[in-house]
């Protein structure tokens, strides 16, 4: 039998980062330094405001400066690979989408958050709104269900992103829904695109679209989620029409790196926790997300993920997706 001693010292460093890091939590009081939390999308947006919103009142309640530091690009696999990679000393952390940088979407640096990254808290659960154009005579999704199995191949959907299209087909193998995708590069052009006529729906948060809601130039029919919205509170589930038996909401989250000490884990769950029930904090929130702030326990923001994780995984191999 070889002893391979490169492995033994490996281990022994790991070990003793942790043991560090506990001992630092222990001895000097945590934290004692700024803390950065490490963002894969560009300032401004849903993700990168509802992150600065969490930074200033883990602040407060730290008393140490929370930095949120942008690292766009690669389906946020930069930043996913940053902090992965990262001393796990409590000190960076991720947030986001754990399934737009995961193996089942992207190809090259992909990170499995379930095997190689440490759950603290959801934040933000949205869900995604089946949106269509005016042009579309349906009013509702069991109308376009049976309007595109009339019509097959004639209503375009713009795909804004693999998530999207993939929970498309989730629907399509529940209900038989027909859609031919088109691409797009994300929700403006998209929105632009349905509100045109250009194409016939699309699949994504509600936020950029409420306008044209209310405006009546798109109608929204059917919410992926749980529960109804209150910005939106006529617009059913796709469970209570029952038509589909599975929840899909854009899951952001915080990360830490594997090996983080659990203390510290636990502590900054629990501040998260205890801001989401800050009603001047619920406000802002609601003003820049549209939705309530989560705060989660690590075990539940694991569950989603992995739940996540098995349905598109799932439809992704029966459709034939390439992850790219």
């Amino acid at each position: 039998m070889t002893f391979n001693f490169r492995v033994l010292i490996n281990i022994l460093s790991a070990t003793a980062i942790s043991i560090s890091a506990v001992s630092a939590f222990a001895q000097d009081g945590y934290p004692n330094k700024p803390i950065k939390i490490i963002v894969g999308v560009a300032p401004g947006g849903l993700i990168d405001g509802s992150a600065r919103l969490m930074a200033t009142q883990l602040a407060q309640r730290l008393g140490q400066p929370v930095l949120v530091d942008n690292r766009p690009g690669a389906s946020t696999t930069i930043a996913a690979n940053a902090v992965s990679k990262g001393v796990p000393d409590g000190y960076t952390f991720f947030y986001g989408g754990a399934l737009s940088a995961s193996p089942i979407l992207t190809k090259n640096s992909a990170v499995d958050f379930t095997k190689q990254m440490q759950p603290v808290s959801m934040v933000l659960s949205a869900p995604l709104y089946v949106l269509v154009s005016n042009k579309v005579p349906a009013k509702t999704m069991s109308e376009l269900i049976s309007y595109s199995k009339q019509n097959p191949g004639k209503l375009n959907f713009a795909d804004i992103a693999p998530a999207s299209t993939l929970t498309m087909h989730a629907v399509s193998e529940k209900t038989g829904f027909n859609f031919t995708p088109i691409s797009y590069k994300g929700s403006a052009p998209a929105l632009m695109a349905l509100v045109s006529g250009e194409v016939d729906l699309t699949l994504d948060t509600v936020a950029n679209y409420l306008p044209h809601i209310k405006a009546g130039t798109v109608r929204a029919i059917m919410n992926t989620g749980q529960a109804r919205m209150k910005v939106l509170p006529d617009v059913p589930t796709g469970h209570e029409e029952k038509l589909i038996d599975f929840n899909s909401s854009s899951v952001f989250g915080l990360w830490a790196p594997l090996g983080t000490p659990e203390p510290i884990v636990q502590r900054l769950s629990k501040e998260i926790a205890a801001i989401s029930k800050v009603p001047e904090f619920i406000e802002k929130f609601r003003i820049a997300t549209f939705v309530d702030p989560q705060g989660t326990t690590p075990a539940e923001l694991l569950k989603a993920t992995e739940l996540d994780y098995a349905l598109f995984s799932g439809v992704a191999k029966r459709i034939g997706h390439v992850a790219q």
